[in-house]
């Protein structure tokens, strides 16, 4: 038995707030502002002072698994100011590898650099020549290789829409099916090294509950069996919890693995994203009359899966950034809706940047949630300035949390990573301090429940997690300050210090490794 003694802010319905907290066996036990005698003599009493107890964060959309691996295994020149730095920072990462065929990083942004434009095959062969070498641009949904890695990919590949030999940059689904290619190179050792690892690096930043997209990138949807073993700590007490979504269109696939959710990005992406213009509008981007985006399915196949996936019971979610693909999504929803009536069916669009008043209400209305990343609020590699120059005056109605809320909307946080770091007290921070439209700022509490039940909501977990509230599993993050104390201006000094699951302070590498392990040996993970 456990006893927490200090701010207790529980992100329940009330919003309730309790000096006590009494955990035993991994569960609740009690909350108050007066600890009963029976709990008086408890075997550890834990003072907070100054500290704040919350329910574990969440990240409501992430792909783990090509994060991990990007975390552990690429080079990342998002901090590069010049094509110069990012030559240094792949050299530097060059002369301390270990002997990789491919040399990946990650984070390459036109908008962050001097030269205001990606790198190119002529120089990146200037830089490195020896190896395939790539570098995912920082919105992932591009890629920019030398001349070595072209050489490699197929014919099947350099005929797709988005691939330009010249310049050597990939983009929609040459993209796609280019990463694809690298990615299936990766051994299944370094892989699962990589995704226990990550598990470690989420635990530092306090979040114990993730819903990450998979099944792309990966041979034979290795992910998918990976991740889905890993799910199964769902019945393991002191372990992370994963919901997975299968990133397919294909009903079929996801009903045969008897998984409860299906969508996300890539291959159930709508659209692309702003970073490569490829966003579908319903108007022409403003600095290019000719360009409205890409929708990358028609509305009748969108449909169909809408439908296929809400009569068999499946939690659907969908990318769609620009405001033509939103309007792609909420219709399907809508029609599939119709067609089979769900109550509870808890679909969500993922992204949602050009979500318009009216699609607002819309949503409120048939009970379609956002997950939303408002760490692109504070987005250095996608900085404000270049949004208005491609979008104009459309991008003021981006992030409208405030508004939202007020609406009735379901929105949850999250962080795209590897777009992002998966770091919830940013995505706090930006929401209760909006750099598009202060009036759309949300409160602090507002901003912590987005992180903690509303992440728990979505994936029908409320019951158990997303709240400290009693009977519930006491999934929980100490944080080094009391944030309903704190200025909005100040939340990102916040940290989160501790991470406990289940009641145990969570160490390194706790109930994933061994996982792991017996799931290879019963055949759960097949490659």
């Amino acid at each position: 038995m456990n006893v927490f003694h200090g701010p207790i802010i529980t992100c329940d319905r009330e919003n309730s707030l309790f000096n006590y907290l009494v955990e035993e066996k991994g569960k609740i036990i009690y909350l108050g502002n007066e600890l009963p005698d029976e709990y008086i003599q408890s075997q550890t009493t834990i003072e907070l002072g100054e500290k704040a107890l919350i329910p574990a964060f969440g990240d409501g959309h992430l792909h783990f698994s090509n994060w991990a691996l990007i975390a552990s295994e690429y080079f990342d020149v998002r901090t590069a100011t010049n094509f110069k730095e990012m030559g240094d920072i792949i050299k530097a990462f060059i002369s301390a590898d270990s002997g990789s065929k491919i040399i990946a990083g990650f984070g390459i942004s036109a908008h962050s650099v001097d030269e205001k434009r990606l790198i190119t095959k002529k120089e990146m062969d200037g830089i490195y020549s020896e190896k395939p070498l790539l570098i995912v641009c920082y919105d992932g949904h591009s890629m920019v290789a030398n001349s070595k890695l072209i050489e490699l990919y197929p014919d099947k590949i350099k005929r797709l829409r988005g691939f330009n030999e010249d310049t050597g940059q990939l983009f929609n689904e040459a993209y796609y099916e280019g990463l694809d290619f690298i990615t299936s190179k990766i051994s299944l050792p370094k892989f699962i090294k990589s995704v226990i690892g990550g598990y470690d690096l989420l635990a530092q930043k306090g979040i114990g509950l993730i819903h990450t997209v998979e099944g792309i990138g990966f041979p034979g949807d290795m992910d998918v069996h990976l991740v889905k073993a890993i799910a199964k700590a769902r019945t393991k007490k002191n372990a992370f919890q994963t919901r997975l979504f299968f990133q397919t269109f294909d009903v079929n696939k996801v009903l045969k693995r008897k998984l409860p959710r299906i969508g996300g990005c890539f291959a159930a992406a709508l659209d692309g994203c702003f970073g490569a213009c490829d966003a579908a509008l319903e108007e022409p981007y403003t600095h290019d009359p000719n360009n409205k985006g890409i929708l990358f399915y028609k509305d009748e196949e969108v449909l169909s899966f809408a439908k296929k996936a809400n009569r068999a019971g499946l939690q659907i979610e969908m990318h769609a950034i620009g405001d033509a693909a939103i309007n792609q999504a909420i219709f399907a929803v809508e029609s599939a809706l119709k067609d089979f009536p769900r109550q509870d069916h808890r679909h969500t669009i993922i992204h949602a940047s050009l979500l318009s008043h009216e699609n607002i209400v819309k949503c409120a209305d048939l009970g379609i949630g956002v997950t939303l990343q408002p760490g692109f609020l504070g987005f250095s590699l996608e900085p404000i300035e270049y949004l208005h120059r491609i979008l104009g005056s459309r991008i003021d109605i981006s992030f409208a949390l405030r508004t939202m809320l007020d609406a009735g909307m379901r929105v949850s946080g999250g962080s795209d990573a590897p777009v992002t770091h998966p770091d919830p007290i940013e995505g706090i921070y930006y929401a209760c301090n909006n750099t598009y439209n202060d009036a759309e700022s949300i409160s602090v509490q507002e901003a912590l429940k987005m992180y903690t039940y509303e992440i728990a909501w979505t994936s029908f977990d409320e019951k158990e997690r997303g709240s400290l509230e009693k009977g519930k599993i006491a999934d929980m993050t100490l944080l080094n300050k009391n944030p309903l104390e704190m200025d909005r201006k100040e939340l990102n000094t916040l940290k989160a210090e501790k991470l406990y699951l289940s009641g145990k302070e969570y160490r390194p590498g706790m109930g994933i490794g061994s996982m792991l392990i017996n799931s290879l040996t019963a055949g759960d993970i097949k490659v």
